[in-house]
């Protein structure tokens, strides 16, 4: 059910035949044009706060307007003469009540108005203006202001109602106030709560944002659970306009025939966050912080907070937020499922997988958040060091399962959600295939993967997705191939990786979406590198390697720094210049490649990729023979040490089998003797002997191009 602030919306959705036969002929007579915004500029007005202490009339205000714009007063060019003749409506004054940016450590002191329902189902549609921070202005008319002004004040300054009537503890008082024949306001013990002013007929809403100085205020669409646009907030004023009823659904009509004050609070600043979630990150965060203040036990507040602070790369202050919504609505599954998700990004695999399991079990009553925890679950059991991929695939068919009859639901959130987790179910399905142990791999992966791009397809046909879908399509479906080991080839989903996210690179208007979605981009070429190198396709691997840099080395350049991606592209710069090496036998441009891995991998190696401590060792041993081939000895011999000394650390934590030492040792054995040092070659052959009983019988590439080199 719709929270109090919003309620009288939706009882302009509930009209008798007659009356919306009656609301259709208004919207037809009532086209915005500049007639009808001339005319609604001679009947609306604001008015100063000074000048706002009592009713005044148009003719009064005319004559001591200025001549130019101060806050809260509109030129005198856009009044109309004091002669000119209304149509009925008469000066509407909004001033604002206090105007000041909102301090981060300012406590707001709590509206008056009613506390808003968690429950509340709104659908926001963007409708989006950059701004700055916002700025709190509570608007009042005709010298009330809701929230502020009481019961007798309201008497006083109005004289006596026409009627009065219940609506539950409320008394709604109804006025005439000049030609506004029908001025509802609402009454909640002592204090005023809203302002709802009847217009005679319909205005343009830009006519009317205009007119009453909101164009620097970043409105914010309001729809009901089915999508119709019921009307129009703007959040730093506790203005809202009501819509009269479109015949297109969906599509407002922008005719607004009420306009209603309320209270500042927060429920108008989380819609808008809401709606200008993705891509708008300060914007959202700004919103969040003035909910927060005006009601610091918002659970739905801290949940965006979680889900905005994990787009921008915030992992331990998305928790956070994340634990701070779970801990005010425990019971809310969403939020749990929220945190679930963050914590599998901040590496905390375990909580997550039990926040994971108490959101399937609480939303039974939720279907399509069901199926979203369903799919979640599935995700994590099939990550970490001991992968489930047999657990893992049932949960991702069950929540295919789930979310299948939801998809065709007429309720748009609960529709889109569904098909949302189709298509990730049927990618979770394609990656669990690829990196477990079934047979027949690439036929199934293929299979599951072309399911996932038709509900992609199908979501963008009939129900607003984007290249974004496509795009999650072809870079989860990379991730997958690299489990097939070459059995599919990436090119196909490679194109469509570059094409998808060029372009949402090139439309994202928040810098750190962008960057963002760099990362992903250079992600997916990494991935696609590697499925090139496992079919031998050594110049498709270098394309795909060079496409990597490119787009990690753009996302540097936005500010993307963190132990995980300086890992990732120093991983990439080795694996490109290994395919110069041992694959094209060109030492130099090798090097030209490992002389800026090298840095990046000096780093402490990030602390969910520990268990690949041998390999990291293997990589420096490995990148020890080219530097030795091309002359450069003592940095090999320095590398060939350093890699030595990580596997050592891999041994003891019993992730690297011993034998596996015997190849630096032999190494460096054999650099040493090169160099003279007969003593030190000997310790380090000896050393190799001790390990060979263990050796396995295949020999390491960097030992046989060591031998080659060192003999050169």
């Amino acid at each position: 059910m719709y929270a109090m602030k919003f309620r009288w919306l939706a009882r302009a959705y509930s009209f008798s035949m007659f009356a919306v036969v009656a609301t259709i002929v208004l919207v037809a007579v009532a086209v915005p044009s500049i007639a009808a915004a001339n005319d609604l500029s001679s009947q609306l007005v604001l008015s100063s706060p000074d000048g706002d202490k009592q009713p005044t009339t148009a003719a009064t205000k005319q004559s001591t307007e200025p001549e130019t714009a101060e806050p809260g007063i509109l030129p005198k060019t856009l009044t109309g003469s004091p002669t000119s003749k209304s149509s009925g409506i008469s000066t509407l004054m909004l001033v604002p009540k206090k105007s000041k940016p909102l301090d981060k450590s300012e406590q707001l002191e709590q509206p008056a108005s009613e506390p808003a329902s968690s429950n509340r189902s709104l659908e926001p549609i963007p409708d989006q203006k950059p701004s700055g921070p916002p700025t709190v202005e509570a608007a009042s008319f005709k010298g009330v202001t809701p929230g502020a002004t009481t019961r007798d004040q309201l008497e006083e300054a109005w004289g006596t109602p026409r009627e009065i009537r219940s609506e539950g503890r409320r008394k709604v008082f109804l006025f005439a106030v000049g030609p506004f024949e029908q001025v509802e306001v609402s009454v909640d013990g002592k204090m005023v709560v809203s302002i709802v002013i009847q217009l005679e007929k319909p205005f343009p809403a830009g006519a009317v944002i205009k007119q009453l100085q909101l164009s620097d205020v970043r409105p914010v669409f309001i729809s009901n659970e089915l999508g119709d646009v019921l009307g129009q907030a703007f959040p730093e004023r506790g203005v809202m306009f009501a819509f009269v009823q479109n015949h297109e659904p969906g599509r407002p009509s922008m005719n607004v025939n009420k306009i209603v004050l309320e209270p500042i609070d927060a429920e108008a600043f989380i819609l808008r966050a809401e709606t200008n979630l993705v891509g708008h990150y300060e914007q959202t965060l700004a919103d969040l912080d003035v909910a927060a203040k005006l009601a610091p036990q918002n659970a739905k507040a801290q949940w965006l907070r979680s889900r905005i602070l994990t787009a921008m790369g915030k992992p331990k202050e998305a928790v956070a937020a994340a634990q701070q919504a779970v801990q005010i609505d425990d019971d809310n599954p969403q939020y749990r499922l929220a945190l679930a998700r963050i914590m599998a990004q901040a590496g905390q695999l375990k909580e997550a997988i039990g926040h994971a399991r108490t959101a399937v079990q609480n939303s039974s009553h939720r279907p399509h958040i069901k199926a979203g925890a369903q799919c979640l679950l599935g995700d994590l059991l099939s990550s970490g060091e001991k992968p489930d991929f047999t657990a893992a695939i049932k949960y991702h068919m069950e929540a295919i399962k789930t979310a299948d009859p939801l998809s065709v639901d007429r309720h748009p959130a609960i529709r889109l959600a569904a098909k949302e987790v189709l298509i990730d179910a049927h990618l979770g399905a394609a990656n669990d295939i690829a990196w477990g142990g079934w047979s027949q791999k690439e036929k199934a992966v293929a299979k599951w993967s072309q399911r996932a791009a038709a509900f992609a397809e199908e979501l963008i046909a009939n129900d607003g997705g984007g290249e974004e879908h496509r795009f999650r399509v072809a870079t989860r479906t990379l991730a997958a191939l690299v489990g097939v080991k070459g059995g599919i080839d990436p090119r196909q989903y490679a194109q469509e990786a570059v094409r998808t996210g060029d372009e949402l690179i090139g439309r994202a208007g928040d810098p750190l979406q962008k960057r963002q979605l760099q990362c992903d981009l250079g992600m997916a070429m990494f991935n696609a590198m590697q499925v090139a190198q496992s079919r031998q396709d050594n110049a498709t691997a270098l394309e795909y390697g060079q496409k990597t840099a490119a787009y990690m080395e753009a996302a540097i350049e936005q500010g993307l720094d963190n132990p995980a991606s300086n890992y990732l592209l120093g991983r990439l710069y080795f694996r490109v210049g290994a395919i110069h090496a041992l694959a094209e036998k060109d030492h130099a441009a090798a090097i030209s490649w490992f002389d800026k891995s090298v840095p990046l991998l000096s780093r402490p190696v990030p602390a969910d990729s520990k268990k690949e401590l041998g390999r990291h060792g293997e990589t420096f041993v490995s990148m020890g023979v080219s530097y030795w081939a091309s002359g450069e000895k003592e940095k090999a011999l320095e590398l060939t040490k350093v890699g030595l000394a990580l596997m050592k650390e891999a041994v003891e934590a019993g992730l690297l089998k011993k034998s596996a030492l015997a190849v630096p040792y032999q190494n460096l054995a054999a650099m040493q003797r090169s160099l003279g040092n007969g003593e030190a070659a000997y310790e380090f052959e000896r050393l190799a002997k001790s390990v060979a009983a263990a050796r396995t019988a295949n020999r390491s590439p960097a030992r046989k191009n060591i031998k080659k080199a060192v003999k050169r």
